[in-house]
């Protein structure tokens, strides 16, 4: 236990360790995650639903889903956008690795010729003979890759882009990690929390990397039957910052928002979102 205790309480290189396949696959994590999801006010692992209904409304403006678009939406979980695309009439592919969230997905999808399409796989591993109008990727999911995954998946987005198609996602800000500050805690679940159905003790401890603008909350869960680690990385950004990855992979920036909902780009915001092409 000691042993176990000081590894949790040290610096680990940044992206030393990937773990979000087990955060969303994990079956009682990902029941968890499931009721966060559908909490229609709350902001923890989706936006809150009224929000979704704006950004769907504006993606529907900016590139007109109802006309039989076909998008791609990356991280679908269950289906809070794809669902609401397709009732506008796009034809939405969506991509996930979470069982539960899929099936959620599936028996809230509408019926009929516009019922969406979902994927059970892990997107960095995707691989799809077709093309699409709009690929999305949405609440920070590029955040909680490494350089080289989110090379990786550029890549494979812009073989699955169709001509004149773009990709659309969000990312998490600069002005969020100046707010950031390390922490250590723990708690104590005598019968059970969101980590295990189990009593448990679940310590957090939150690095951040500053010449990186990169923070890790490291989770452990220890359990009478033993102990678990989840690294949850994130990833920030600037408008700069962001426009200097994307040009060094190849993407033009069409346009920077404040969300996918189109407001106004805003430094302060803790999320920000981009419009891009392949150049």
């Amino acid at each position: 236990m000691y042993e176990f205790l000081t590894s949790h309480w040290t610096r680990p290189q940044p992206h030393s360790a990937y773990t979000a396949r087990e955060l969303w696959t994990d079956p009682h994590v990902a029941e968890q995650m499931l009721a966060l999801h559908l909490d229609p006010d709350g902001d923890v692992a989706s936006r809150n639903h009224r929000s979704i209904d704006r950004i769907v409304a504006w993606l529907d403006q900016r590139f007109d889903l109802s006309a039989g678009k076909r998008v791609l939406d990356l991280g679908c979980g269950p289906g809070l956008y794809a669902n609401r695309m397709s009732r506008l009439g796009a034809r939405v592919t969506g991509v996930d690795f979470s069982g539960t969230s899929l099936a959620h997905a599936e028996r809230a999808a509408p019926d009929g010729v516009a019922r969406p399409r979902y994927l059970a796989a892990d997107y960095l591993d995707l691989e799809l003979d077709e093309d699409f109008d709009l690929i999305l990727l949405i609440y920070g999911d590029l955040c909680a890759l490494n350089p080289a995954q989110r090379a990786r998946l550029h890549e494979s987005i812009r073989a699955w882009l169709a001509p004149g198609g773009s990709f659309a996602f969000d990312v998490f800000s600069s002005a969020l990690f100046d707010q950031v500050e390390e922490e250590a805690r723990y708690t104590f679940e005598p019968d059970g929390g969101f980590w295990s159905p189990e009593s448990h003790f679940h310590f957090l401890r939150r690095f951040k990397y500053e010449d990186d603008a990169l923070y890790l909350d490291r989770h452990a869960i220890l359990e009478p039957e033993g102990t678990r680690e989840m690294f949850n990385w994130m990833q920030c950004y600037d408008a700069e910052s962001l426009e200097r990855e994307l040009d060094g992979l190849g993407w033009e920036v069409l346009a920077t928002l404040g969300s996918l909902a189109g407001d106004p780009y805003d430094a302060a915001r803790h999320d920000f979102a981009a419009i891009t092409q392949p150049r």
